[in-house]
């Protein structure tokens, strides 16, 4: 799921994603569901997270988030 770029480095794709399919992948031990909970948690507990995703478009519910969402993630949370 990594992509690589010139320097050799590999780094994680910034594209649509959804909900569990993210969760997914930085909990990849995890059942879809539980990843997608995770994932939901560490989103509400990180208030400037939350505001960031509010702030570009996210709405409670939305199964899909955009490039500029996952890019708020990662930036937040890391690469998974």
């Amino acid at each position: 799921m990594k992509v690589s770029d010139y320097s050799g480095e590999e780094k994680f794709p910034i594209k649509s994603y959804g909900f569990t399919e993210l969760g997914l992948l930085y909990n990849p031990d995890l059942q879809p569901g539980s990843a997608a909970q995770s994932l939901k948690r560490w989103i509400h507990h990180n208030p400037q997270l939350t505001a960031a995703l509010t702030k570009s478009g996210w709405l409670k519910g939305q199964r899909k988030f955009t490039p500029l969402q996952v890019q708020q993630i990662v930036c937040f949370l890391g690469e998974p």
